[in-house]
Formats: C-alpha cells, structure tokens, sequence
C-alpha cells in the first residue's frame, strides 16, 4: 500500500528532527522517498527565489543519512504561487502512495492553528496524507520525535465513523497491523448510535478480524463526546503513536471544508495522524 513516499519540507530549523523520523517508513513498506521544497512567489514572496541551487543542496544534504538507512531519495525544488497544489502536483507526478507534511502553530495565541500549507493539502488531496506535528523549536521537535514519530507502528489507533469514507482508512490499519505491537479500534458514538452499541462493536469486531496475523495486542474502543476531542484524549490516555482517520465521512468525519477531523486531531493530539481519502473507484458505490 505504501512504497513511495513523498516529503514536503519548509526547511526550517524546528522541522530538521522530522527527517530523523523517516527511516520508520521503511516499516510502512516505504522503500523510495521524494524529499521536495517549494519556493513560493507571488506578492513579497521573493525571499527564496533565485536560490534553487542552494535549497537542492540542502536536500541533497538531508538526504545522505536517508540513503544510508536503505532509503532510495530523490530531491526536487519547485517554485509556485500555491504552495499546497504544487506539492499535490508533484506527488501526482511521482504517483507517491503517500505525502508527508509537517504541521505547526501559527502563533502563541491559537496555538491549535494548522499551518495553511498542510490544511490545503489535507483539503485537496486524493492521496494519503502523514501529518507530523513539529514544534516551534528544533529541540521540542526532537522530543516529540524520540517520543512518538520514530515508533509510529508501536501502539496505533484507528477512528471510523464506520461509514463508506472510512473504508480508506481501515484499509491502512490493516496493512499497517502487520507491523504493530498495538491496534486500537475505536468509534466515537454520534446521538443517533449511542443507543446502537452492540452493532457498533459488531462492525468493529468485523474490521478486527480482517487485521493481519502477525498483528499484536488489539483493541475494540467505543466512546461517547466530541469526536475530534474524543480521538486526541484516548491517542492521549493510551499513548498511541499513530492515529489513522478518514478524510470524508458522514456525520462527525465531515472534511470537505478546512477545519478537518485529521488537522484538529493532529492540532489537539500533537502526534503523527494519517488521513486516508476514501479511494476513487469507492466514492460513487
């Protein structure tokens, strides 16, 4: 399911520890990775452009440790007036089965803000999308990646809604349970299922039983609350490493303006979450 990945990356000092990070791919079954820049011009956005050469160096740089973990890398540097479309474009372009991107806070204020990039890629996107949660400080960054995004298949919790849009996603924890030590199963109980807890696990159990063989400790979760504060408390409660969500879903995995379940859990959760979109070919049956 995953082979390629593709890496979008602002070349700030905060996410250098994120690169760290991407070794643990090869446990996705990630064996080629993308890293990409994309130098933005348009109004006063003049500062990088020109200097192409010395962003594919530093690529080229980032990209050494990556090749000796047994990653295959390449680095491409693009420029464009919309950050979000050209990295969906070269992603398109490589046929990437997966795009990783940081996501930060924008101020000391709201905090809980994604970056405009990563809630345009999620918003847009038809690929699956890795957001990583990267702090304001290099050193934070590192913490938060020794902790958590290093060992992303320890202990992962899916959330669905149980609908058609979330077929995507349990698609990915069944191919990703091969690997991990912990599955969580979880769905958060919209008004109109509270009463309906028994086919709720049903249908969970249903998913569980599909896991792969070789999957570790697995658990059947149901809760009651605001789903995307729900999700980010149990990933919280039970230190998962990764929480894998739906883009589209009917009812509380609704994600077709910005303000997303998969940008507020990763806002609110602070650790890695993978949003699946539903699969082309499934959207119309």
């Amino acid at each position: 399911m995953f082979t390629s990945a593709l890496v979008a990356l602002d070349l700030s000092p905060a996410e250098q520890p994120i690169l760290d990070c991407l070794p643990d791919l090869k446990k996705w079954g990630v064996i080629k990775v993308t890293l990409t820049h994309v130098i933005q011009v348009g109004y006063n956005q003049f500062a990088g452009y020109g200097h192409e050469d010395d962003y594919r160096d530093w690529l080229e740089k980032c990209a050494v440790p990556l090749r000796e973990a047994g990653l295959k890398v390449n680095s491409v540097v693009h420029s464009s007036g919309t950050v979000a479309d050209e990295v969906l474009a070269v992603a398109a372009e490589i046929d990437a089965d997966l795009i990783v991107i940081g996501s930060r806070g924008q101020n000391r204020v709201r905090s809980l803000f994604l970056g405009n990039v990563a809630r345009e890629v999620l918003r847009k996107t038809i690929r699956p999308v890795l957001l990583e949660w990267v702090e304001p400080s290099a050193d934070k960054t590192r913490v938060y990646c020794e902790a958590v995004c290093k060992h992303t298949l320890d202990h992962i919790l899916l959330a669905t809604d149980l609908s058609k849009h979330a077929r995507g996603a349990e698609e990915a924890i069944i191919h990703l349970s091969a690997g991990a030590a912990r599955t969580d199963l979880l769905t958060v109980l919209t008004p109109d299922a509270v009463d309906q807890p028994d086919k709720v696990d049903a249908a969970l159990n249903d998913i569980r039983k599909r896991l792969s063989a070789q999957a570790g400790q697995v658990n059947v979760l149901t809760e009651e609350g605001k789903p995307c504060d729900t999700i980010a408390r149990v990933a919280s409660e039970r230190n998962c490493t990764l929480i894998i969500v739906g883009k589209h879903g009917q009812g509380w995995l609704e994600s077709k303006v910005i303000g997303s379940t998969a940008a507020r859990v990763c806002e609110t959760a602070r650790r890695p979450v993978l949003m699946v979109p539903i699969q082309e070919q499934e959207s119309t049956s």
